[in-house]
């Protein structure tokens, strides 16, 4: 959700009536002749979806999840851009209240060798961490991130990544890699696939309690999805994802929804 669009428009005017061969063509008043450069504008998207289950880097939260996200990018240079977003979950489930909003800026850097990524992002749990405004570590109601970010295309159109993110709230580290590719069909379908894998250090959110790991894998993430491009600037997408828990996540998540970890969701976005 990360855009850039460097808007350049140039309006000019230049006749060349009845210029033939061995004719002269007639002179241009440059006072008539407009050339405008525009400087780089905020581009951005505006989407919103649907998702059967809430699994956020391997933790479940919910079922019934609808959300939305804004967010705008700007060009500072030609390889570094800057973006901020802010996001909204709700679960749609009347047996747990969960609701959450995410607010993040972050920079971008283009180098020959991948783009570098640092970014903050706060996170509000509205019904506490784990919904129905629970007490104790439950009942947390919010935390912020520090994380870095790494990405390149690797080859035959495959892009890996590498993040690792810092929980000031809990002390706590979390570290992931992932691969993805895109096919293009022709101008309106398209097919992605994308793969992940997290790692969860100082117990990032695993439940101890319930026997998780403290320092384990917490999950790994496969998501198959089908853009469609409605209009120039508007594509709607439907997906389906899998996730298998770690063992930083599998025995709490198990008490929550068994071994089917299978989730569908839709989303529609539209980007300025």
């Amino acid at each position: 959700m990360k855009l850039k669009t460097l808007l350049i428009t140039a309006i000019g005017a230049f006749a060349l009536n009845g210029a033939n061969a061995g004719e002269s063509a007639p002179a241009v008043d440059a006072k008539n002749v407009v050339v405008e450069e525009a400087e780089s504008t905020f581009s951005g998207e505006i989407s919103a979806g649907y998702d059967t289950r809430y699994i956020f880097r391997g933790l479940w939260f919910g079922d019934n999840a609808v959300w939305g996200n804004v967010s705008i990018a700007k060009e500072i240079t030609s390889k570094l851009t800057w973006s901020s977003n802010v996001f909204y979950t709700d679960i749609m489930d009347n047996d747990l209240a969960y609701s959450e909003y995410n607010l993040g800026t972050a920079l971008s850097y283009e180098s020959e060798v991948g783009t570098f990524g640092i970014g903050l992002t706060y996170f509000r749990f509205l019904d506490g961490f784990s919904g129905n405004n629970g007490t104790g570590p439950g009942g947390q109601k919010d935390t912020t991130e520090l994380y870095v970010s790494y990405s390149r295309e690797l080859f035959y159109g495959i892009t890996g990544s590498l993040l690792a993110a810092y929980d000031f709230r809990i002390d706590a580290q979390y570290l992931e890699a992932g691969l993805g590719k895109t096919w293009k069909f022709n101008d309106v379908l398209s097919l992605d696939a994308a793969a992940a894998v997290g790692y969860g250090l100082n117990d990032y959110y695993s439940q101890a309690l319930s026997g998780d790991d403290a320092n384990a894998f917490t999950h790994v993430l496969v998501s198959v999805g089908l853009p469609i491009k409605i209009t120039e600037t508007a594509v709607l997408r439907p997906h389906v994802s899998a996730n298998f828990s770690g063992d930083a996540r599998s025995r709490g998540n198990a008490g929550s929804i068994g071994d089917e970890e299978v989730f569908y969701g839709v989303s529609f976005a539209v980007s300025f």
